[in-house]
């Protein structure tokens, strides 16, 4: 939490107790979804997911037309004992929860049986065993960072709009976070445009030189760290904010990332909020509480 605080602390330019509205924009159309990732333990083998309210684990039968949403019938789901609609992972109040569904060889959480029918809530970095198979628990991306009573109501994230179109480019090669991160951005006045790889990205920079950007470091053909030190020595007449947003910001990740230029450094699970915060304190003007 001290790191988390550190890295963040020129946020303060925005008041830490609200959602930092000019004008508030109400709901969105869509709700924003979580980015989870299920790493399957002992494997290089990862599964990507965007939740919106519930999606099914468990293994397809295309002979019964069983077809869950998170399948994991690649993994050896069915010599490991996992049900063909084992469990659901839910998103509901800012949560995420896993439910069994009665399977025959049970769900676990960090160890402990979870009883049929219950739902048990899902923390970044537990480990679920369905069936014999483990998976660990990442979040990407999350709606928000509070945590919220049970009666309050937060399906709909809000997001204020702070921006007036400034260009802000993401460089993301996971496509789900690069669409959360778009979505927000735009609903909060700046204009997002999505690229893959530092290749694409040093394209984009060369065509028009965006006013932000938000970047992870582990891309497929090249480090993040190649981009930032490019753009800080080819535009070294204009800062621009350049923001890491990645799963590899570890001390000596960051260290890294800020001698190459970067400004902040957010480590993933990131939220909607925390992000548009960040790019907001950058790209608008600093908000004055109203007496």
């Amino acid at each position: 939490m001290e790191d988390h605080d550190r890295a963040t602390r020129h946020l303060a330019l925005l008041p830490a107790d609200t959602p930092l509205p000019l004008r508030a924009t109400g709901p969105l159309e869509d709700e924003l979804p979580w980015v989870i990732e299920f790493r399957v333990v002992g494997t290089a083998a990862t599964i990507q997911v965007q939740v919106n309210e519930m999606m099914t684990i468990g293994r397809s039968d295309p002979q019964r037309n069983i077809h869950p949403d998170i399948d994991l019938a690649a993994h050896e789901a069915q010599a490991k004992g996992v049900s063909r609609q084992h469990a659901v992972v839910i998103a509901k109040d800012n949560r995420i929860a896993v439910k069994d569904l009665g399977s025959v060889n049970g769900t676990r959480l960090n160890g402990r049986a979870c009883k049929p029918n219950l739902e048990y809530r899902l923390r970044h970095g537990d480990e679920l065993d369905i069936g014999e198979l483990k998976l660990q628990v990442r979040f990407a991306v999350v709606p928000t960072i509070h945590d919220v009573v049970a009666d309050h109501d937060v399906r709909h994230a809000m997001i204020p709009v702070m921006g007036k179109g400034q260009q802000v480019l993401i460089v993301e090669d996971d496509e789900d976070v690069g669409k959360v991160f778009s979505l927000a951005l735009e609903h909060a006045g700046f204009h997002a445009s999505v690229v893959n790889s530092v290749a694409a990205a040093l394209g984009s920079v060369t065509l028009k030189l965006p006013e932000l950007i938000v970047l992870d470091l582990m891309l497929p053909d090249m480090s993040g760290l190649d981009l930032l030190r490019y753009v800080r020595k080819e535009y070294a007449q204009r800062h621009v904010p350049m923001i890491v947003v990645s799963g590899a910001t570890g001390g000596f990740q960051m260290n890294q990332a800020k001698e190459a230029g970067a400004d902040l450094c957010l480590g993933k699970p990131v939220s909607v909020e925390e992000l548009v915060r960040a790019v907001a304190s950058y790209l608008c003007e600093p908000v004055t509480r109203a007496s």
